[in-house]
């Protein structure tokens, strides 16, 4: 409770503002329409306010989300904020907060038949990083047509974050004011000739001395289509400049009591094209196609720099090309026999260099610019897929398969060049013996060999293979009755292509059975019972692949099981009541026990301070979690479409090992008491959500 009212305290309801979603504003030519694209921007007339509260293990969370949507005559306003505090219990029953609040607002009218007016607003709020930023616009909407709308805006925008500090301790907090601008812009014409288009774009830009920032985005849509041929082609585009002080960096430092002004400006842009293309080859049979591309640029300067420092502008740079084409029969979803086959292949190529190669002495271009190119690439890919369904009556077949190949060039100082074969592959089949019960069983297959190309890494070159059968079958004896069970075995080799000379082999192998039951019953008086489990017994060795042996060296045992009993009233008032248990058994090559000193009496050693004198022993051993604890939920609607969710779950954690070896004579029964008594803790976990809508 004290760790709850000190979290309370610290967020403060204070802290909480309201905020607004901001969406493309809207305009038609006769005043009615003008406000009907104002409402589509602001959405329908709504309030929703959700708050909630969460306790998980050593975090606690509060969220409160507000979303308010109103008209007032001829005036429309929204207003959209979303909250989050995180309060995380730390040693010595420390808290840390994390508060985060995101505000967007908006209000409008129209004048006349083409005009509006609007005025709109964001802030953004991070108590970690104590940054708090907030824009302010207003300005009109103009729309000469039915299929063009421009926005133009102004307004101020003011950002507070940490700035330049001249001494020890946190850097002071820095606020900058100045102009800002927007604009938006959407066109869509009707179609002509077969052509839908669509484009949507808006920029923003601020101008806070000593920095600056800039959001311009562009996105646009055609489709082409006549007879049964359809091309489509999107288009996006993104600007950011985005500045901050260097807070901790040794470019800032006070020299003659000045505070040097360094700015790291962040510029990026990132361009996307793609086109889809599909038609009709003969009845059934279709063609598909698809192609991407992509650039993304970024790149970083120092502004503001003292004298004879050195600073290391750096620029990064991105390309991507990847295309597909396909061939298919019948409905993805719907029929009884579907085919296709597709193949893929695409290029990516990064780089990186510096940029004020001028300003810097040789030594340092050199250091500077190995670094930089060590994570550049050059890479390729092919790959072919498969999928398949075919229907017998009451049996069904699927396959779905595929094989790829990546080549992974770097510079030579970048030991990560290397070539990846990969296939991947299921089959399945399922049977309906009858309407109360039916089977299935899948195969899953894969095999994935990596190469590197280097010798200083070559030695990790290595094949894994992998093989699971899952059979399973389902049965409803009745409608309110429904039973599942499961069973997956899996297999996993790891082998590598050589050993060097004077080392043992690393290969290893993970052999799992696993089992699942879950089922549900309903009563007729209402109630409904669900069930589940699973047990896995897992099992890994060092492999010894020439023999196809192994010799283990861990057996992980996982148990666990949930049951719930859940009511639902007619006042739509569902509750559900139950247990869970998790018991996890695993071997731990150092596992180590803390146990009492005791005098020859029995009775516990103690300090000068009256504290009772341990000691700890590391052996070899198996550690076992028992988790066990009651689980609730209520979900409780309300006049108005409003509802209160809670869901709890009490966890009881006990934590026991016993530890293999010999032990000390003395202190031998004192060790297996303490190994045997363990660690208890009890962990508390609740989730509540209440949603109002007014």
């Amino acid at each position: 409770m004290r760790v709850f009212l000190r979290a309370v305290f610290r967020t403060g309801a204070g802290r909480v503002a309201l905020a607004g979603i901001l969406a493309t504003l809207g305009a038609t030519q006769v005043q009615a329409q003008v406000r009907e694209q104002i409402v589509q921007q602001t959405g329908p007339e709504s309030q929703r306010i959700e708050t909630g509260f969460e306790r998980d293990i050593n975090r606690y969370r509060w969220t409160a989300n507000t979303l308010l949507s109103q008209h007032f005559g001829k005036w429309s306003a929204t207003l959209d904020n979303r909250f989050r505090s995180d309060a995380f219990v730390l040693f010595g029953d420390r808290l840390s907060f994390r508060d985060e609040n995101l505000l967007n607002w908006r209000v409008g009218r129209p004048l006349g038949t083409r005009w509006g007016v609007q005025a709109r607003g964001r802030s953004h709020w991070y108590t970690q990083s104590r940054v708090f930023s907030q824009e302010v616009y207003s300005g009109v909407l103009f729309q000469p047509g039915r299929s063009l709308r421009i926005e133009p805006a102004a307004g101020l925008a003011w950002d507070r974050r940490p700035g330049i500090g001249g001494g020890a301790g946190e850097p002071p907090l820095r606020m900058e004011i100045g102009p800002a601008y927007a604009v938006g812009v959407t066109w869509s014409p009707a179609p002509m000739n077969a052509y839908r288009i669509q484009v949507a774009g808006d920029a923003a830009y601020q101008f806070i001395d000593p920095r600056r920032g800039r959001a311009v985005r562009m996105e646009g849509n055609a489709i082409r289509s006549f007879e049964n041929l359809r091309i489509t082609t999107d288009v996006r585009y993104s600007n950011y400049r985005r500045d901050a002080y260097q807070a901790v960096s040794f470019l800032n430092r006070t020299t003659e009591d000045r505070v040097s002004e360094t700015v790291e400006a962040t510029v990026g842009d990132t361009l996307n094209v793609s086109m889809e293309i599909e038609t009709p080859i003969y009845r059934s049979i279709r063609l598909t196609g698809r192609m991407d591309a992509g650039t993304n640029n970024r790149r970083i300067r120092t502004l503001g720099a003292p004298e004879n420092t050195f600073f290391f502008d750096t620029a990064f740079n991105r390309r991507l090309l990847d295309g597909q084409i396909g061939i298919g029969y019948g409905e993805q979803n719907a029929g009884r026999f579907m085919a296709n086959l597709s193949a893929r292949a695409g290029a990516e190529v990064e780089r990186r260099r510096l940029t004020n190669r001028e300003d810097l002495p040789q030594t340092q271009v050199a250091q500077k610019a190995n670094l930089l190119q060590q994570a550049d690439y050059d890479q390729g890919l092919f790959a072919l897929q498969a999928r398949g369904r075919a229907g017998f009556g009451r049996l069904t077949l699927t396959f779905d398969g595929s094989s790829s190949i990546l080549r992974h060039d770097t510079p030579e100082a970048n030991l990560d060049d290397r070539d990846e074969l990969y296939h991947n592959g299921q089959i399945g089949a399922r049977i309906a013996i009858n309407r109360r019960l039916s089977t299935e069983m899948r195969l899953l297959g894969t095999w994935y060999h990596t190469v590197y190309l280097s010798a200083d890494r070559s030695v990790e070159n290595n094949v894994r293979r992998s093989l699971r059968l899952r059979p399973a079958f389902t049965w409803t004896p009745g409608s309110r009755t429904r039973l599942r069970m499961g069973t997956e075995i899996r297999a996993t080799y790891t082998v590598h292509d050589f050993v060097l000379p004077g080392r043992r082999a690393i290969d290893q192998s993970a052999r799992e059975l696993r089992y699942e039951l879950d089922g549900e019953h309903r009563f007729r008086s209402g109630p409904a019972i669900y069930a589940d489990g699973s047990f896995s017994d897992l099992r890994l060795g060092n492999l010894l692949w020439d023999h196809f042996a192994e010799i283990p060296f861990d057996t992980l045992r996982t148990y666990s099981a949930r049951v719930r009993l859940q009511v639902r009233t007619r006042q739509g008032i569902t509750a559900a009541i139950g247990a869970r248990l998790f018991i996890r058994s695993d071997f731990e090559r150092a596992a180590t026990v803390r146990y009492d000193i005791r005098n020859e009496d029995g009775t516990r050693q103690l300090d000068n301070a009256g504290k009772p004198i341990t000691a700890s022993i590391t052996r070899p051993g198996r550690t076992i979690i028992e988790q066990m604890g009651p689980i609730c939920s209520i979900s409780w609607p309300m006049p108005g479409r409003s509802v209160l969710r809670l869901e709890g779950w009490l966890n009881v954690q006990h934590v026991r090992r016993r530890l293999f070896g010999t032990l000390p004579e003395t202190r031998a029964e004192d060790i297996r008491q303490a190994a045997r008594s363990g660690d208890r803790k009890i962990i508390p976990n609740i989730s509540m959500v209440a949603s109002w809508r007014l």
